[in-house]
């Protein structure tokens, strides 16, 4: 039957009145067609048992990803950032004048999100930039907005919900969409192994221990991290009384920590985000620490905490030492968090990550990289096994067994990723940097009120941070910008023979499994671990 033009008219009069797009009302009409969403396809079922449909009431968090603007232009945006021959280098943009160039339009966004509610959904954005939406519901709402079925399913002693097909959308809705993440459960994990807990401190490598073995001490006088603030990704809180614990058994000040919830009214305390604060304040004595807390380890949660870090802009250098094997991480969570670090690379924000603890496999068989230590806008942080003497004098170090680093499988080389050693492949190559990992020369930390002893790639990402934390402050001493995407700056001074020899620890023993250290770059360790003194001195301009 055909409507009346005045019908229509009149419609189309109550939507724009009512502040519904006229997009939005095409998109729910039903005969609009529906098409699969990018990166939707059910991966986490394939080998799992079903063992029943997930309750109807059981509550359900989903970021929508929504698609970049102009990605070309963004693209040379960065390029130019970090071009020194170029008249941009260094000319940062905010987060307004990124939104206002690349991030979804203010119509994109009301028409997903009015799509979405008719579902009685909740819908909001995630941050201010638009580029993600934090979608709750029921689990019957989301299967009626997505199309979806969820059910629950078992494999091995591990429990989960996931859709047992690809999640639609229509097609108008679609195409402002780059990945819907949270209808399959994602876990993120952590990195790091405990070795030793006991009443007091023992055993474990000290703040002036590696203090003194990787040349920070004589930076001090002149640089300790004030001004700067290190933000902290992660799930759970920190109890700050056992990192004042912390400080007062290694003579450390008190930091300034800042705690922020993602998705949530309250978390846990966790090791893992006390380790983050304890290290990376150990490193730069003098910084603040903005701890962004998920309030659940899933990847829904983590996409939105990244979100706000890149939205607030108020710390240059970031940290995460959670991941999860890159070939194990659906296609939308990896897009939506990719646009996000590239907002944060034209931002000129630091991003670092722990490239994993489970060897050249990631925990799997074959090869295998974590993710997001694999995406080209983020530091891999990856492991090595560091002999101190009494004195605090580095006598040996090499790759750790157990340390991430690879080959992606889904990034490109970037163009600045090229020196000695490093593989023309065409793919992205991590580790990048490395630092002491191994749990068997670990580190002291305080945690619910006792000392444990630990090693992971978790301790060596905060590390790395506090250490651009340095550089940021003695470059805005000078009044130059901070320095952005590390990677540019890490490779280029390796590329100089006199700076290398310097700056990095050339670790030319070991292996991960599959990859063997050697001269000049290579998987386990990158270009190495580092000399703090001169590796701060050649990157602060």
């Amino acid at each position: 039957m055909q409507i009346p033009v005045r019908v229509l008219s009149a419609v189309a009069a109550c939507l724009l009145t009512s502040g519904l797009p006229l997009g939005a009302m095409a998109a729910i009409s039903p005969m609009s067609k529906r098409v699969v969403v990018a990166g939707a396809e059910p991966e986490a079922t394939r080998g799992a048992m079903d063992v029943g449909q997930l309750a109807a009431n059981a509550p359900m968090h989903v970021a929508v990803g929504l698609k970049l603007r102009n990605q070309a232009a963004l693209e040379q945006l960065i390029a130019n950032l970090y071009n020194p021959s170029s008249s941009q280098f260094g000319h940062y943009v905010t987060p307004g004048q990124f939104q206002q160039e690349f991030a979804p339009t203010a119509y994109e966004v009301e028409a997903v999100r009015d799509y979405l509610r008719q579902y009685g959904l909740q819908v909001q954005p995630a941050a201010g930039n638009n580029m993600v939406l934090d979608v709750k519901g029921t689990a019957t709402q989301m299967e009626r907005a997505f199309a979806v079925h969820e059910h629950k399913y078992q494999e091995g002693s591990r429990d989960f919900f996931a859709s047992s097909q690809a999640a639609t959308l229509p097609a108008p809705i679609a195409g402002y969409v780059s990945g819907v993440v949270g209808l399959d459960e994602e876990p993120m994990t952590g990195h790091l192994t405990v070795t030793k807990r006991s009443a007091a401190a023992s055993g474990g490598y000290t703040p002036a221990q590696i203090q003194s073995a990787y040349d920070y001490k004589r930076l001090y006088s002149s640089w300790a991290g004030r001004g700067q603030t290190i933000a902290i990704v992660t799930s759970g809180s920190v109890n700050e009384s056992d990192v004042d614990a912390f400080d007062s058994a290694f003579g450390l000040p008190n930091p300034i920590i800042r705690q922020r919830v993602i998705d949530g009214t309250s978390t846990a305390p966790n090791d893992e985000t006390t380790l983050d604060c304890e290290w990376s304040h150990a490193i730069a004595p003098t910084a603040s620490l903005a701890v962004y807390e998920a309030a659940t380890p899933d990847a829904a949660a983590f996409i939105d905490a990244f979100d706000q870090v890149a939205t607030d802009d108020g710390a240059h250098v970031v940290t995460t030492s959670w991941g999860a094997p890159e070939s194990q991480t659906p296609s939308s969570t990896i897009d939506a968090e990719h646009n996000i670090f590239e907002e944060m690379a034209a931002q000129g924000q630091s991003v670092f990550a722990a490239a994993g603890d489970s060897g050249s496999g990631d925990g799997l068989a074959g090869t295998h990289v974590d993710y997001p230590s694999s995406d080209p806008y983020v530091t891999a942080c990856g492991g090595t096994t560091l002999d101190i003497n009494s004195n605090g004098v580095r006598v040996s170090e090499t790759a750790w067994t157990d340390g991430g680093g690879g080959q992606s499988d889904l990034f490109g080389q970037p163009s600045w990723q090229y020196g000695p050693g490093v593989p023309s492949t065409g793919a992205r190559q991590t580790a990048d940097i490395a630092l002491n990992a191994n749990p068997a020369t670990g580190y002291d930390f305080y945690y619910e009120g006792s000392w444990e002893i630990a090693g992971g790639t978790s301790f060596v990402a905060p590390e790395m941070a506090a250490t651009f934390a340095l550089i940021d402050q003695s470059r805005a001493l000078k009044g130059k910008s901070p320095v952005g995407l590390a990677d540019v700056g890490i490779y280029a001074m390796a590329r100089n023979a006199s700076y290398r020899n310097l700056a990095y620890h050339d670790i030319t023993s070991g292996n991960n499994g599959a990859y063997t250290a050697g001269v000049g770059y290579d998987n386990p360790t990158g270009w190495g671990s580092i000399d703090a003194y001169y590796f701060v001195h050649g990157l602060n301009g």
